[in-house]
């Protein structure tokens, strides 16, 4: 059976992995990434603006007096939206799989800890190393779709192309989105330390009980030899 500070450390390392795996899936399902504000200017100089919110994969959207345009814009895909769009549309599917991929690693990491918390195996693949690789992994996916999204937002534009799309009048120009981050994209940033915080705990208890097994080994390497000749 497991000692009582493994089965609570690694028990705590599973909440955290499933806390990471729980707002992982909130950050995939949920639309409230970005909402925006687009200056549309057309060829009579009248201007006006599209306000848009959208989130990994849908979005919706109004006019507010930009030309030629309905006041509601039509629920659209995002993906469908970027499809003339080369890079951005490659970095959002790249944000996409890589949250994906963390999702896979935190599910491991949960699996993994959850394990351990009640059981007591040898350290293999299934324990300490398995933890800090799914861990590892997860961590390192969720921060790439942290830096990746906002490279795709604030320097290839994502909004005005998403915008574009939505828009017959060639005539009519898109500038100066004014974008707001949702309280998905946030959700990356508790789930990126849950998972270092299951690193850090689980290095915890592999560290007390390296040291634990030297000193109960040190009475017998620091004995006199006449004492251990008995």
């Amino acid at each position: 059976m497991p000692t009582i500070r493994k089965t609570l450390m690694f028990l705590g390392g599973s909440l955290a992995s499933g806390g990471s795996l729980i707002m992982i899936c909130a950050v995939l399902a949920t639309k409230e990434w970005v909402s925006t504000a687009i200056t549309c200017k057309g060829s009579a100089n009248n201007n006006g603006s599209v306000t848009l919110e959208y989130g990994l994969f849908e979005g919706k959207g109004k006019s507010n007096f930009c030309p030629n345009i309905g006041v509601d814009i039509e629920p659209f895909k995002v993906l469908e939206s970027l499809e003339h769009f080369g890079p951005s549309k490659s970095l959002h599917i790249t944000v996409i799989t890589c949250l994906c991929l963390g999702l896979l690693g935190s599910i491991c990491s949960f699996g993994i800890t959850l394990y351990n918390s009640f059981s007591n195996p040898y350290e293999t693949y299934l324990g300490p190393l398995g933890v800090y690789v799914c861990s590892s992994v997860s961590a390192i996916f969720i921060f790439l779709s942290i830096v990746l999204f906002v490279v795709n937002t604030e320097v290839y534009h994502l909004s005005i192309e998403m915008a574009q799309n939505q828009i017959t009048n060639q005539r009519v120009t898109l500038s100066d989105a004014k974008n707001s981050i949702g309280y998905s994209y946030y959700l990356m940033i508790p789930a990126f330390f849950c998972n270092l915080f299951v690193i850090i705990i689980i290095y915890v208890y592999q560290h007390a009980s390296y040291t634990q097994r030297k000193e109960q080994q040190r009475p017998t390497e620091d004995a006199p030899k006449d004492v251990m000749m008995y």
